[in-house]
Protein backbone atom coordinates (compact mmCIF):
# COMPACT_ATOMS: atom_id res chain seq x y z
CA UNK A 1 0.00 0.00 0.00
CA UNK A 2 1.33 3.46 -0.90
CA UNK A 3 0.42 6.59 1.00
CA UNK A 4 -1.85 8.96 -0.85
CA UNK A 5 -4.40 11.59 0.06
CA UNK A 6 -6.50 8.91 1.84
CA UNK A 7 -3.85 7.19 3.97
CA UNK A 8 -1.06 8.34 6.32
CA UNK A 9 2.05 6.64 7.68
CA UNK A 10 2.63 6.66 11.46
CA UNK A 11 5.05 9.56 11.02
CA UNK A 12 2.56 11.57 8.98
CA UNK A 13 -0.19 10.87 11.52
CA UNK A 14 2.04 12.05 14.40
CA UNK A 15 2.88 15.25 12.46
CA UNK A 16 -0.81 15.96 11.76
CA UNK A 17 -1.78 15.36 15.40
CA UNK A 18 1.26 17.19 16.80
CA UNK A 19 2.38 14.30 19.04
CA UNK A 20 5.30 11.86 19.15
CA UNK A 21 5.52 8.46 17.51
CA UNK A 22 5.42 6.86 20.98
CA UNK A 23 2.09 8.58 21.66
CA UNK A 24 0.67 7.25 18.38
CA UNK A 25 1.58 3.71 19.54
CA UNK A 26 -0.18 4.30 22.87
CA UNK A 27 -3.30 5.64 21.13
CA UNK A 28 -3.39 2.56 18.92
CA UNK A 29 -3.04 0.37 22.01
CA UNK A 30 -6.02 2.08 23.65
CA UNK A 31 -8.17 2.04 20.49
CA UNK A 32 -8.17 5.75 19.71
CA UNK A 33 -6.54 4.99 16.35
CA UNK A 34 -7.04 1.91 14.19
CA UNK A 35 -4.15 1.08 11.86
CA UNK A 36 -4.25 -0.85 8.62
CA UNK A 37 -1.25 -3.19 8.35
CA UNK A 38 0.18 -3.90 4.92
CA UNK A 39 3.57 -5.55 4.28
CA UNK A 40 4.32 -5.17 8.02
CA UNK A 41 3.84 -1.40 7.77
CA UNK A 42 1.17 0.63 9.55
CA UNK A 43 -1.14 3.08 7.82
CA UNK A 44 -4.05 5.19 9.02
CA UNK A 45 -7.09 6.54 7.23
CA UNK A 46 -6.49 10.26 6.95
CA UNK A 47 -10.16 11.13 7.45
CA UNK A 48 -10.19 9.30 10.80
CA UNK A 49 -6.96 10.98 11.96
CA UNK A 50 -8.40 14.40 11.05
CA UNK A 51 -11.59 13.53 12.95
CA UNK A 52 -9.59 12.54 16.05
CA UNK A 53 -7.64 15.81 15.83
CA UNK A 54 -10.91 17.78 15.74
CA UNK A 55 -12.26 15.87 18.75
CA UNK A 56 -9.10 16.57 20.74
CA UNK A 57 -9.15 20.28 19.90
CA UNK A 58 -12.85 20.49 20.78
CA UNK A 59 -12.22 18.78 24.12
CA UNK A 60 -14.39 15.78 23.23
CA UNK A 61 -11.63 13.33 24.15
CA UNK A 62 -10.60 14.66 27.56
CA UNK A 63 -7.86 12.12 28.17
CA UNK A 64 -6.07 12.89 24.89
CA UNK A 65 -6.71 16.60 25.13
CA UNK A 66 -4.29 16.85 28.04
CA UNK A 67 -1.72 14.74 26.16
CA UNK A 68 -1.78 17.01 23.13
CA UNK A 69 -1.07 19.72 25.76
CA UNK A 70 0.99 22.71 24.73
CA UNK A 71 1.25 21.89 21.02
CA UNK A 72 -2.50 22.37 20.64
CA UNK A 73 -2.96 25.00 23.34
CA UNK A 74 -4.88 28.13 22.29
CA UNK A 75 -3.85 29.94 25.48
CA UNK A 76 -2.38 33.41 25.00
CA UNK A 77 -0.13 35.34 27.38
CA UNK A 78 2.06 38.45 27.44
CA UNK A 79 5.80 37.60 27.53
CA UNK A 80 6.54 39.38 30.83
CA UNK A 81 10.28 38.70 30.58
CA UNK A 82 10.37 40.90 27.47
CA UNK A 83 8.54 43.95 28.90
CA UNK A 84 10.45 46.65 30.76
CA UNK A 85 7.34 48.48 31.99
CA UNK A 86 4.69 46.21 33.46
CA UNK A 87 2.27 49.16 33.48
CA UNK A 88 1.91 48.74 29.72
CA UNK A 89 0.11 45.41 30.18
CA UNK A 90 -3.38 46.93 30.23
CA UNK A 91 -2.91 48.78 26.93
CA UNK A 92 -1.34 45.70 25.30
CA UNK A 93 -4.20 43.49 26.46
CA UNK A 94 -6.83 45.88 25.08
CA UNK A 95 -5.19 45.71 21.63
CA UNK A 96 -4.80 41.92 21.75
CA UNK A 97 -8.40 41.43 22.88
CA UNK A 98 -9.69 43.70 20.12
CA UNK A 99 -7.85 41.67 17.44
CA UNK A 100 -8.97 38.32 18.88
CA UNK A 101 -12.57 39.34 19.61
CA UNK A 102 -13.05 40.66 16.08
CA UNK A 103 -11.32 37.65 14.44
CA UNK A 104 -8.93 39.96 12.60
CA UNK A 105 -6.07 38.61 10.51
CA UNK A 106 -2.92 38.86 12.65
CA UNK A 107 -0.80 39.80 9.61
CA UNK A 108 -3.10 42.64 8.54
CA UNK A 109 -3.62 43.80 12.13
CA UNK A 110 0.14 44.01 12.69
CA UNK A 111 0.47 45.98 9.43
CA UNK A 112 -2.05 48.55 10.68
CA UNK A 113 -0.34 48.74 14.06
CA UNK A 114 2.95 49.34 12.21
CA UNK A 115 1.32 52.31 10.50
CA UNK A 116 0.15 53.64 13.87
CA UNK A 117 3.66 53.34 15.35
CA UNK A 118 5.20 55.12 12.32
CA UNK A 119 2.62 57.92 12.58
CA UNK A 120 3.39 58.35 16.30
CA UNK A 121 7.12 58.51 15.48
CA UNK A 122 6.57 61.20 12.82
CA UNK A 123 7.78 58.97 9.99
CA UNK A 124 4.36 58.96 8.29
CA UNK A 125 3.07 62.50 7.79
CA UNK A 126 -0.67 61.86 7.50
CA UNK A 127 -3.27 59.92 9.48
CA UNK A 128 -5.45 59.31 6.43
CA UNK A 129 -5.22 55.58 5.69
CA UNK A 130 -6.34 55.98 2.07
CA UNK A 131 -3.52 58.45 1.39
CA UNK A 132 -1.00 56.21 3.16
CA UNK A 133 -1.93 53.19 1.04
CA UNK A 134 -1.38 55.17 -2.17
CA UNK A 135 2.32 55.21 -1.17
CA UNK A 136 3.10 58.71 -2.42
CA UNK A 137 6.40 60.12 -1.12
CA UNK A 138 4.77 63.35 0.09
CA UNK A 139 3.09 61.40 2.91
CA UNK A 140 6.33 59.86 4.23
CA UNK A 141 9.38 61.34 5.93
CA UNK A 142 11.72 59.68 3.43
CA UNK A 143 11.85 57.06 0.71
CA UNK A 144 13.17 54.43 3.15
CA UNK A 145 9.95 54.55 5.18
CA UNK A 146 7.83 54.39 2.04
CA UNK A 147 9.70 51.45 0.48
CA UNK A 148 9.66 49.30 3.65
CA UNK A 149 5.96 49.87 4.33
CA UNK A 150 5.13 49.25 0.67
CA UNK A 151 7.15 46.02 0.74
CA UNK A 152 5.30 44.86 3.87
CA UNK A 153 1.98 45.71 2.21
CA UNK A 154 2.82 43.60 -0.84
CA UNK A 155 3.72 40.66 1.39
CA UNK A 156 0.15 40.56 2.66
CA UNK A 157 -0.87 39.13 -0.73
CA UNK A 158 -4.67 39.29 -0.60
CA UNK A 159 -5.92 42.20 1.47
CA UNK A 160 -9.47 41.77 2.77
CA UNK A 161 -10.32 45.25 4.02
CA UNK A 162 -12.46 45.62 7.12
CA UNK A 163 -13.26 48.91 8.83
CA UNK A 164 -12.23 47.24 12.10
CA UNK A 165 -8.57 47.38 11.03
CA UNK A 166 -8.73 51.16 10.83
CA UNK A 167 -9.94 51.25 14.43
CA UNK A 168 -6.49 49.97 15.43
CA UNK A 169 -5.13 53.40 14.48
CA UNK A 170 -7.10 54.91 17.36
CA UNK A 171 -5.52 52.76 20.08
CA UNK A 172 -2.86 54.17 22.38
CA UNK A 173 0.30 52.15 21.81
CA UNK A 174 2.86 52.14 24.67
CA UNK A 175 6.27 53.70 24.02
CA UNK A 176 8.41 50.60 24.38
CA UNK A 177 11.20 49.07 22.34
CA UNK A 178 9.72 46.42 20.03
CA UNK A 179 6.17 47.09 21.20
CA UNK A 180 4.98 45.54 17.94
CA UNK A 181 6.89 42.35 18.76
CA UNK A 182 5.40 42.23 22.25
CA UNK A 183 1.88 42.57 20.84
CA UNK A 184 2.59 39.93 18.20
CA UNK A 185 3.94 37.48 20.79
CA UNK A 186 0.89 38.15 22.98
CA UNK A 187 -1.52 37.32 20.13
CA UNK A 188 0.18 34.06 19.17
CA UNK A 189 -1.14 31.01 20.99
CA UNK A 190 0.98 28.90 23.30
CA UNK A 191 0.62 26.02 20.81
CA UNK A 192 2.09 28.11 17.99
CA UNK A 193 5.05 29.15 20.16
CA UNK A 194 5.76 25.56 21.15
CA UNK A 195 5.61 24.26 17.57
CA UNK A 196 7.88 27.06 16.33
CA UNK A 197 10.12 27.07 19.41
CA UNK A 198 9.45 30.81 19.49
CA UNK A 199 10.19 32.59 22.78
CA UNK A 200 11.69 36.04 23.28
CA UNK A 201 14.82 36.58 25.40
CA UNK A 202 14.96 39.07 28.32
CA UNK A 203 16.65 42.33 27.32
CA UNK A 204 19.30 42.21 30.04
CA UNK A 205 20.77 38.96 28.69
CA UNK A 206 20.82 40.34 25.14
CA UNK A 207 22.49 43.59 26.24
CA UNK A 208 25.20 41.68 28.11
CA UNK A 209 25.99 39.61 25.02
CA UNK A 210 26.26 42.71 22.85
CA UNK A 211 28.38 44.63 25.35
CA UNK A 212 30.88 41.81 25.60
CA UNK A 213 31.28 40.93 21.94
CA UNK A 214 30.12 43.41 19.29
CA UNK A 215 32.85 45.61 17.82
CA UNK A 216 32.62 48.55 15.46
CA UNK A 217 32.51 47.64 11.74
CA UNK A 218 31.60 44.01 12.58
CA UNK A 219 29.29 42.12 10.24
CA UNK A 220 26.43 40.81 12.37
CA UNK A 221 23.84 38.08 11.79
CA UNK A 222 20.80 36.93 13.73
CA UNK A 223 19.63 33.80 11.84
CA UNK A 224 16.37 33.64 13.86
CA UNK A 225 15.77 37.37 14.24
CA UNK A 226 12.03 37.30 14.93
CA UNK A 227 10.91 40.90 15.42
CA UNK A 228 14.49 42.00 16.07
CA UNK A 229 14.91 41.77 19.82
CA UNK A 230 18.67 41.04 19.55
CA UNK A 231 19.31 43.50 16.72
CA UNK A 232 17.48 46.35 18.45
CA UNK A 233 19.87 46.30 21.39
CA UNK A 234 22.94 47.05 19.27
CA UNK A 235 24.37 50.48 20.08
CA UNK A 236 23.17 52.53 17.11
CA UNK A 237 26.16 54.92 17.15
CA UNK A 238 28.75 52.15 16.78
CA UNK A 239 27.38 49.91 14.05
CA UNK A 240 26.51 50.68 10.44
CA UNK A 241 22.97 49.31 9.90
CA UNK A 242 24.14 48.13 6.48
CA UNK A 243 26.24 45.51 8.35
CA UNK A 244 23.26 44.10 10.28
CA UNK A 245 21.60 40.99 8.81
CA UNK A 246 18.54 39.17 10.09
CA UNK A 247 16.71 36.10 8.77
CA UNK A 248 13.51 34.47 9.95
CA UNK A 249 10.96 32.05 8.55
CA UNK A 250 8.02 34.05 9.99
CA UNK A 251 6.96 36.69 7.44
CA UNK A 252 5.02 38.76 9.98
CA UNK A 253 7.98 38.83 12.39
CA UNK A 254 10.27 39.91 9.52
CA UNK A 255 7.90 42.74 8.58
CA UNK A 256 7.89 43.94 12.20
CA UNK A 257 11.69 43.69 12.40
CA UNK A 258 12.04 45.95 9.35
CA UNK A 259 9.78 48.55 10.99
CA UNK A 260 11.71 48.29 14.26
CA UNK A 261 15.08 48.94 12.58
CA UNK A 262 13.48 51.78 10.64
CA UNK A 263 12.46 53.35 13.95
CA UNK A 264 15.86 52.72 15.55
CA UNK A 265 17.88 54.17 12.66
CA UNK A 266 15.38 56.89 11.67
CA UNK A 267 18.21 59.42 11.31
CA UNK A 268 19.81 57.65 8.33
CA UNK A 269 18.72 56.29 4.96
CA UNK A 270 19.87 52.67 4.59
CA UNK A 271 19.00 49.47 2.79
CA UNK A 272 17.63 47.02 5.33
CA UNK A 273 19.14 43.52 5.38
CA UNK A 274 16.23 41.68 6.99
CA UNK A 275 14.85 38.77 4.94
CA UNK A 276 12.27 36.05 5.20
CA UNK A 277 13.91 32.67 4.70
CA UNK A 278 14.61 29.39 6.43
CA UNK A 279 18.14 29.73 7.78
CA UNK A 280 18.61 25.96 7.84
CA UNK A 281 17.65 25.23 4.25
CA UNK A 282 17.79 28.47 2.22
CA UNK A 283 20.70 30.52 3.54
CA UNK A 284 23.33 29.39 1.02
CA UNK A 285 21.12 30.33 -1.91
CA UNK A 286 20.71 33.81 -0.40
CA UNK A 287 24.39 34.39 0.41
CA UNK A 288 25.44 33.34 -3.09
CA UNK A 289 22.94 35.70 -4.74
CA UNK A 290 25.02 38.66 -5.92
CA UNK A 291 21.94 40.90 -5.89
CA UNK A 292 22.14 41.05 -2.10
CA UNK A 293 25.92 41.61 -1.88
CA UNK A 294 25.89 39.79 1.47
CA UNK A 295 29.07 38.62 3.23
CA UNK A 296 29.74 34.92 2.94
CA UNK A 297 30.93 34.75 6.57
CA UNK A 298 30.18 36.92 9.63
CA UNK A 299 32.16 38.38 12.53
CA UNK A 300 29.39 37.86 15.07
CA UNK A 301 26.30 35.65 15.14
CA UNK A 302 23.83 35.72 18.01
CA UNK A 303 20.31 34.46 18.55
CA UNK A 304 17.86 32.47 20.62
CA UNK A 305 17.27 29.63 18.14
CA UNK A 306 14.09 27.53 18.18
CA UNK A 307 14.29 24.47 20.43
CA UNK A 308 12.34 21.32 19.82
CA UNK A 309 10.74 22.60 16.63
CA UNK A 310 8.37 20.15 14.95
CA UNK A 311 9.74 19.40 11.47
CA UNK A 312 7.67 17.87 8.68
CA UNK A 313 8.83 14.61 7.10
CA UNK A 314 10.10 16.41 3.98
CA UNK A 315 12.08 18.97 6.00
CA UNK A 316 13.56 16.19 8.17
CA UNK A 317 14.77 14.46 5.01
CA UNK A 318 16.32 17.71 3.75
CA UNK A 319 18.02 18.38 7.08
CA UNK A 320 19.39 14.85 7.24
CA UNK A 321 20.89 15.31 3.78
CA UNK A 322 22.43 18.70 4.59
CA UNK A 323 23.56 17.97 8.16
CA UNK A 324 24.46 14.24 8.32
CA UNK A 325 26.51 14.75 11.51
CA UNK A 326 23.37 15.68 13.51
CA UNK A 327 21.30 12.61 14.39
CA UNK A 328 19.07 14.13 17.09
CA UNK A 329 16.81 16.18 14.74
CA UNK A 330 17.01 18.88 17.45
CA UNK A 331 16.48 22.31 15.87
CA UNK A 332 18.88 24.15 18.19
CA UNK A 333 21.68 21.75 17.19
CA UNK A 334 21.11 22.48 13.51
CA UNK A 335 21.25 26.22 14.17
CA UNK A 336 24.46 25.82 16.17
CA UNK A 337 26.13 23.88 13.36
CA UNK A 338 24.95 26.40 10.76
CA UNK A 339 26.14 29.30 12.93
CA UNK A 340 29.61 27.78 13.30
CA UNK A 341 29.79 27.26 9.55
CA UNK A 342 28.87 30.89 8.83
CA UNK A 343 31.44 32.39 11.23
CA UNK A 344 34.72 33.83 10.04
CA UNK A 345 37.81 32.25 11.67
CA UNK A 346 38.03 34.07 14.99
CA UNK A 347 34.37 35.08 14.75
CA UNK A 348 32.15 34.77 17.83
CA UNK A 349 28.76 33.09 18.28
CA UNK A 350 26.48 33.58 21.29
CA UNK A 351 23.29 31.52 21.61
CA UNK A 352 20.59 31.07 24.24
CA UNK A 353 20.00 27.31 24.56
CA UNK A 354 18.26 24.67 26.69
CA UNK A 355 20.43 23.42 29.54
CA UNK A 356 20.01 19.85 28.28
CA UNK A 357 22.53 20.51 25.54
CA UNK A 358 25.28 20.31 28.18
CA UNK A 359 24.88 16.72 29.22
CA UNK A 360 22.00 14.78 27.61
CA UNK A 361 23.38 11.90 25.54
CA UNK A 362 21.17 12.80 22.57
CA UNK A 363 23.21 15.99 22.09
CA UNK A 364 26.65 14.36 22.05
CA UNK A 365 26.84 15.01 18.28
CA UNK A 366 26.66 18.81 18.55
CA UNK A 367 28.94 18.89 21.61
CA UNK A 368 31.60 17.03 19.61
CA UNK A 369 31.23 19.51 16.74
CA UNK A 370 31.57 22.47 19.14
CA UNK A 371 34.73 21.00 20.70
CA UNK A 372 36.34 20.19 17.35
CA UNK A 373 35.64 23.52 15.64
CA UNK A 374 35.50 26.23 18.31
CA UNK A 375 36.98 27.48 21.54
CA UNK A 376 34.38 27.88 24.26
CA UNK A 377 34.49 31.35 25.76
CA UNK A 378 31.65 31.09 28.25
CA UNK A 379 28.85 28.83 29.42
CA UNK A 380 26.54 30.69 31.77
CA UNK A 381 23.39 29.48 33.49
CA UNK A 382 20.38 31.78 33.07
CA UNK A 383 17.71 29.71 34.86
CA UNK A 384 14.04 29.64 33.83
CA UNK A 385 13.69 32.87 31.87
CA UNK A 386 10.65 32.27 29.66
CA UNK A 387 7.02 32.65 30.68
CA UNK A 388 5.22 29.25 30.88
CA UNK A 389 8.43 27.40 29.98
CA UNK A 390 9.99 25.31 32.74
CA UNK A 391 13.25 24.50 30.96
CA UNK A 392 16.47 25.85 32.43
CA UNK A 393 18.46 27.96 30.00
CA UNK A 394 22.14 28.60 29.35
CA UNK A 395 24.10 31.14 27.36
CA UNK A 396 26.84 29.63 25.20
CA UNK A 397 29.60 31.83 23.73
CA UNK A 398 32.09 30.22 21.34
CA UNK A 399 34.83 31.45 19.00
CA UNK A 400 35.56 29.73 15.71
CA UNK A 401 39.03 28.25 15.69
CA UNK A 402 41.66 29.59 13.38
CA UNK A 403 43.69 26.44 14.19
CA UNK A 404 43.22 23.20 16.12
CA UNK A 405 44.73 24.45 19.40
CA UNK A 406 42.67 24.01 22.55
CA UNK A 407 42.25 27.16 24.59
CA UNK A 408 41.01 27.53 28.13
CA UNK A 409 37.30 28.23 28.31
CA UNK A 410 35.44 30.30 30.84
CA UNK A 411 32.37 28.59 32.25
CA UNK A 412 29.69 28.54 34.93
CA UNK A 413 28.81 32.19 35.56
CA UNK A 414 32.46 33.33 35.51
CA UNK A 415 33.16 31.17 38.58
CA UNK A 416 36.22 29.40 37.20
CA UNK A 417 38.00 28.33 34.05
CA UNK A 418 38.65 24.79 32.91
CA UNK A 419 40.55 23.28 30.04
CA UNK A 420 38.27 22.51 27.11
CA UNK A 421 40.18 19.31 26.54
CA UNK A 422 38.51 17.89 29.65
CA UNK A 423 35.12 18.10 27.94
CA UNK A 424 36.56 16.28 24.97
CA UNK A 425 37.73 13.42 27.19
CA UNK A 426 34.39 13.10 29.00
CA UNK A 427 31.96 10.30 28.16
CA UNK A 428 29.64 11.60 25.41
CA UNK A 429 31.63 14.89 25.50
CA UNK A 430 29.59 16.09 28.48
CA UNK A 431 30.10 19.77 29.36
CA UNK A 432 30.37 19.35 33.14
CA UNK A 433 30.50 23.09 33.83
CA UNK A 434 29.85 22.79 37.57
CA UNK A 435 33.05 20.84 37.99
CA UNK A 436 36.14 22.74 39.08
CA UNK A 437 39.56 21.15 38.58
CA UNK A 438 39.49 20.14 42.26
CA UNK A 439 36.07 18.52 41.83
CA UNK A 440 37.27 16.76 38.70
CA UNK A 441 40.24 15.39 40.59
CA UNK A 442 37.97 13.91 43.27
CA UNK A 443 35.67 12.30 40.71
CA UNK A 444 38.58 10.98 38.66
CA UNK A 445 39.99 9.37 41.80
CA UNK A 446 36.63 7.72 42.53
CA UNK A 447 36.27 6.32 39.01
CA UNK A 448 39.87 5.15 38.90
CA UNK A 449 38.93 2.50 41.46
CA UNK A 450 37.60 -0.80 40.21
CA UNK A 451 33.84 -0.40 39.89
CA UNK A 452 30.66 -1.78 38.37
CA UNK A 453 27.79 0.02 36.60
CA UNK A 454 24.08 -0.58 36.11
CA UNK A 455 24.45 -0.78 32.34
CA UNK A 456 22.86 -4.08 31.24
CA UNK A 457 22.59 -4.99 34.94
CA UNK A 458 19.26 -3.44 35.92
CA UNK A 459 15.61 -3.27 35.01
CA UNK A 460 13.85 0.09 34.82
CA UNK A 461 10.24 1.18 34.75
CA UNK A 462 8.40 4.46 34.41
CA UNK A 463 5.61 5.07 36.88
CA UNK A 464 2.06 4.88 35.53
CA UNK A 465 0.93 7.66 33.21
CA UNK A 466 -2.86 7.69 33.58
CA UNK A 467 -3.54 10.42 31.02
CA UNK A 468 -6.12 11.89 33.40
CA UNK A 469 -5.25 11.87 37.11
CA UNK A 470 -8.50 13.62 38.06
CA UNK A 471 -10.45 10.72 36.62
CA UNK A 472 -8.38 7.81 37.96
CA UNK A 473 -6.94 8.98 41.30
CA UNK A 474 -8.99 9.28 44.51
CA UNK A 475 -8.11 10.64 47.98
CA UNK A 476 -9.90 7.78 49.78
CA UNK A 477 -9.71 4.02 49.58
CA UNK A 478 -12.62 2.21 47.89
CA UNK A 479 -13.48 -1.35 46.92
CA UNK A 480 -10.89 -2.81 44.57
CA UNK A 481 -8.46 0.14 44.98
CA UNK A 482 -4.89 0.29 46.28
CA UNK A 483 -2.36 2.95 47.20
CA UNK A 484 -0.38 4.67 44.46
CA UNK A 485 2.67 6.79 45.27
CA UNK A 486 3.96 9.99 43.73
CA UNK A 487 7.38 11.60 43.88
CA UNK A 488 6.27 13.71 46.85
CA UNK A 489 5.99 10.63 49.06
CA UNK A 490 9.45 9.31 48.16
CA UNK A 491 12.07 10.22 50.77
CA UNK A 492 15.61 9.03 51.34
CA UNK A 493 15.24 5.39 52.48
CA UNK A 494 11.51 5.66 53.27
CA UNK A 495 8.10 6.12 51.67
CA UNK A 496 5.49 8.33 53.29
CA UNK A 497 1.78 7.50 53.50
CA UNK A 498 0.06 7.49 50.09
CA UNK A 499 -2.20 10.43 49.30
CA UNK A 500 -4.06 8.70 46.45
CA UNK A 501 -5.78 5.45 45.62
CA UNK A 502 -6.31 3.83 42.24
CA UNK A 503 -8.04 0.79 40.78
CA UNK A 504 -5.43 -0.91 38.62
CA UNK A 505 -6.87 -1.05 35.08
CA UNK A 506 -3.82 -0.87 32.76
CA UNK A 507 -5.84 -0.97 29.54
CA UNK A 508 -7.40 2.40 30.44
CA UNK A 509 -4.15 4.27 31.07
CA UNK A 510 -1.98 6.16 28.65
CA UNK A 511 1.25 4.39 29.54
CA UNK A 512 2.00 1.50 31.89
CA UNK A 513 5.16 -0.53 32.43
CA UNK A 514 4.92 -4.32 32.62
CA UNK A 515 3.01 -5.02 35.83
CA UNK A 516 5.69 -7.42 37.10
CA UNK A 517 8.05 -4.40 37.48
CA UNK A 518 5.71 -2.79 40.00
CA UNK A 519 5.15 -6.16 41.70
CA UNK A 520 8.84 -7.08 42.02
CA UNK A 521 9.77 -8.71 45.34
CA UNK A 522 12.29 -5.91 45.90
CA UNK A 523 12.76 -2.66 44.03
CA UNK A 524 14.05 0.87 44.43
CA UNK A 525 11.74 3.82 43.84
CA UNK A 526 13.33 7.18 43.06
CA UNK A 527 12.00 10.69 42.76
CA UNK A 528 12.03 11.73 39.08
CA UNK A 529 11.78 15.53 39.46
CA UNK A 530 14.54 16.41 41.90
CA UNK A 531 17.83 18.30 42.14
CA UNK A 532 19.34 15.46 44.16
CA UNK A 533 19.18 11.66 44.24
CA UNK A 534 16.34 10.43 46.45
CA UNK A 535 15.87 6.64 46.60
CA UNK A 536 13.55 4.49 48.72
CA UNK A 537 13.30 0.71 49.20
CA UNK A 538 10.07 -1.18 48.48
CA UNK A 539 9.19 -4.81 49.13
CA UNK A 540 5.42 -4.31 49.25
CA UNK A 541 4.87 -4.31 45.44
CA UNK A 542 3.57 -0.74 45.48
CA UNK A 543 2.33 1.17 42.42
CA UNK A 544 3.82 4.53 41.46
CA UNK A 545 2.91 7.41 39.20
CA UNK A 546 5.43 8.70 36.67
CA UNK A 547 6.89 11.20 39.15
CA UNK A 548 8.31 8.16 40.98
CA UNK A 549 10.24 5.74 38.79
CA UNK A 550 11.54 2.23 39.42
CA UNK A 551 15.01 0.67 39.44
CA UNK A 552 15.58 -3.07 39.99
CA UNK A 553 19.37 -3.69 40.23
CA UNK A 554 20.74 -7.00 38.95
CA UNK A 555 24.40 -6.77 39.99
CA UNK A 556 25.70 -10.16 41.19
CA UNK A 557 26.65 -10.42 44.85
CA UNK A 558 25.44 -6.90 45.58
CA UNK A 559 22.33 -6.64 47.80
CA UNK A 560 19.74 -4.11 46.68
CA UNK A 561 20.02 -2.19 49.96
CA UNK A 562 23.71 -1.56 49.28
CA UNK A 563 22.68 0.10 45.99
CA UNK A 564 20.06 2.08 47.93
CA UNK A 565 22.65 3.37 50.38
CA UNK A 566 25.09 4.30 47.62
CA UNK A 567 22.56 6.33 45.62
CA UNK A 568 21.46 8.22 48.74
CA UNK A 569 25.04 8.87 49.85
CA UNK A 570 26.65 12.34 49.83
CA UNK A 571 29.35 11.02 47.47
CA UNK A 572 26.88 9.86 44.78
CA UNK A 573 24.90 13.09 45.10
CA UNK A 574 28.11 15.08 44.75
CA UNK A 575 29.05 13.19 41.58
CA UNK A 576 25.55 13.41 40.07
CA UNK A 577 25.11 17.12 40.75
CA UNK A 578 28.57 18.07 39.54
CA UNK A 579 28.32 16.14 36.27
CA UNK A 580 24.62 16.48 35.40
CA UNK A 581 23.07 19.17 37.64
CA UNK A 582 19.60 18.37 36.28
CA UNK A 583 16.17 18.72 37.86
CA UNK A 584 15.22 15.38 36.29
CA UNK A 585 16.84 12.14 37.38
CA UNK A 586 17.35 10.42 34.04
CA UNK A 587 17.90 6.71 33.53
CA UNK A 588 20.81 7.33 31.16
CA UNK A 589 22.63 9.35 33.81
CA UNK A 590 22.16 6.72 36.51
Amino acid sequence: MKTNNKFLTSTEASELLGVSGATIKNWVKHNYLFPIVNNQKQFFEKAKVVLLKEKIENGEVERLNSRANKRNSTKKFIPKEYISDINNNKEILSIVNFIVDNSLSIKIAMFYLSIKVLIDAGLILTKNIEKILKFEITNFKNNNVLSILKSNYKNLNSFDYDIKYSELLIFSIPKSQDILGIIYQSIKSEGEKVKQGSYYTPKEIVKNIITEHIKKSATILDPCCGTGQFLLNINQTDIDPENIYGFDIDSTAVSICKINLLLKYNFVNFNHKIFQLNSLTDIDKFLLDNNYNAPKKFDFIFTNPPWGSHFSKSVKHELKEKYPTISSFESSSYFLLEGIRLLKPGGVLSYILPESILNIKTHRDIRKIILENTNILKIERAGKIFTNVFTNVIRLDIKKKANTRFEENQTADNKFTVKQKRFFNNTDFIFDIDLSDKDAGIIEKVFSREHNTLKNQAEWALGIVTGNNKKFLFPNKFTGSEEIYTGKEIKRYSIEKARYFIKLEPEKYQQVAPINKYRADEKLIYKFISNRLVFAYDNRQRLTLNSANILIPKIPNTPIKIILALFNSPLYNFIYQKIFNSIKILKGNL
